[in-house]
């Protein structure tokens, strides 16, 4: 259990905490906006705010599971559980966005990407979180299929942004951005790297900054995709 007794892991929670609420905001306005358009005016575009209003809100149910299992007291197999479903949680929520690209902007009736997610929600459910952070060639297996399932999310984006012009450029950009920026905040959680401790120095003060990066990468990457996502003529 990580404790609130130094500046640098107040600075952590303080930063994870407003992460959280800044996804509970954006989900809740995209949920908001969906339910306000009629589906026989713009069907495309409500179930694309609604896919971002449920991602957006397993995100904040994940974060705030990580808030937990960090810093509340608890048993060691109430915090593998709790840790468990934090993590599962973030890949469900990743699940819901790949595949509603596969079926809207890719049109496959076969979906690869959101496999590989779906394998990966499996894994954590299932396999001790301890040994996914433990080094060894299982964590490398594991960090390709999630890159491999994850990567068409903001593959497409940036696909979309060489193929247009002028707002939608922009707009695809950001949400290339922030896909990138949402994915380096959560893979790169100073807890999901402790296993890389001690070896060097270097490496020792890279995990450290960790706990201020993290949660900056993963704000960036909310505003980012916030930005552009009600605009993305996908």
């Amino acid at each position: 259990m990580d404790t609130l007794d130094n500046p640098l892991m107040w600075a952590n929670f303080l930063l994870w905490s407003i992460c959280t609420l800044l996804i509970l905001i954006c989900g809740g306005i995209s949920l908001k906006l969906a339910n306000q358009i009629k589906a026989e005016e713009n069907f495309p575009q409500k179930k694309n705010l609604s896919t971002w209003g449920y991602f957006f809100t397993l995100l904040a149910i994940s974060n705030i599971l990580i808030l937990v299992w960090r810093f509340v007291p608890l048993s060691n197999q109430a915090v593998d559980f709790i840790e468990r479903i934090a993590n599962s949680l973030f890949y469900v929520a990743v699940f819901v966005r790949v595949l509603d690209i596969e079926k809207r902007v890719l049109n496959r009736k076969r979906y690869y990407f959101s496999s590989f997610v779906a394998v990966s929600i499996g894994i954590n459910l299932f396999v001790p979180p301890w040994f996914l952070k433990s080094i060894s060639p299982w964590q490398v297996i594991f960090l390709i299929l999630v890159s491999v399932g994850y990567s068409v999310f903001p593959v497409i984006y940036f696909y979309v942004s060489r193929k247009a012009v002028g707002e939608v450029r922009s707009n695809a950009l950001k949400a290339s951005a922030g896909a990138v920026f949402l994915a380096l905040g959560y893979l790169f959680r100073p807890e999901n790297v402790v296993a890389y401790q001690g070896i060097s120095q270097f490496g020792d003060a890279f995990i450290t900054s960790l706990y201020i990066s993290a949660p900056i990468y993963i704000i960036l990457g909310i505003v980012l995709i916030y930005l552009s996502f009600r605009k993305i003529k996908d």
